[in-house]
């Protein structure tokens, strides 16, 4: 049964092979602030897009509203958007501490809280929450991106309970590094060729998504087998 799938960072790296994917058998939304990049991704792929900053919960909610409107029902939300951000408190400025815990953190818990009321009212949802394994890490060249994700992984364990009462399941998912741009677009240059590759981790994504209705997968990790 299709299902309608809103995708934040959709316009490249994992979130585009997400949505590339899921589009046979789906309606497909992306997300992003990047207009240009957005167009043309949805343009390749054949989906619906929405241009919108999730750092910005006035933008999310108008977001929603306008795909609410068109789809009636949002029935998965993965939050995917995120960025990279190197060294430690005292290497960076406060604006990109903040962006950081902006995009990685507040940015999905906005999106939730966006998309539940019309879950609950369906009682029926899934939310997959993209992490990283630097859910895990403590390692002291990423302090601030690590904390961002040390905080999603909190938020997913936090809220599944609660909102698998109403009939609404949630997964976290910690990909092991990926040959996605994510560091480059920071301004690390780093080699990104050994990692997994995103056609594969969407696969896994696929299999959250088509569990069989009363299964719920709460955390889900994948890695290059080098790295395990």
């Amino acid at each position: 049964m299709s299902k309608v799938i809103v995708i934040t960072g959709g316009s490249e790296g994992l979130g585009k092979a997400i949505a590339k994917r899921l589009i046979k058998d789906n309606k497909i939304i992306i997300i992003s602030n990047n207009e240009e990049k957005l167009k043309k991704t949805a343009t390749e792929i054949q989906c619906d897009y929405v241009v919108c900053d999730v750092t910005n919960y006035k933008q999310i909610e108008n977001a929603i509203d306008t795909i609410l409107k068109k789809y009636i029902n949002i029935d998965i939300l993965i939050n995917n958007a995120g960025v990279w951000l190197e060294g430690d408190l005292t290497e960076n400025t406060f604006e990109k501490i903040s962006n950081c815990i902006d995009v990685n953190t507040k940015g999905p818990i906005y999106m939730t809280k966006a998309v539940l009321p019309n879950m609950y009212k369906n009682k029926s949802g899934l939310i997959i929450n993209v992490c990283s394994q630097a859910s895990f890490d403590n390692d002291d060249y990423s302090v601030v991106y690590n904390a961002s994700k040390w905080a999603m992984r909190g938020f997913n364990r936090s809220i599944q309970r609660d909102i698998s009462k109403k009939g609404v399941k949630v997964t976290g998912f910690y990909p092991g590094f990926m040959q996605t741009n994510l560091f480059k677009k920071a301004g690390n240059d780093y080699d990104t060729s050994t990692g997994l590759e995103v056609e594969k981790v969407a696969k896994a994504i696929e299999y959250i998504i088509n569990v069989d209705s009363d299964v719920i997968i709460p955390e889900m990790g994948i890695k290059d087998i080098e790295e395990y």
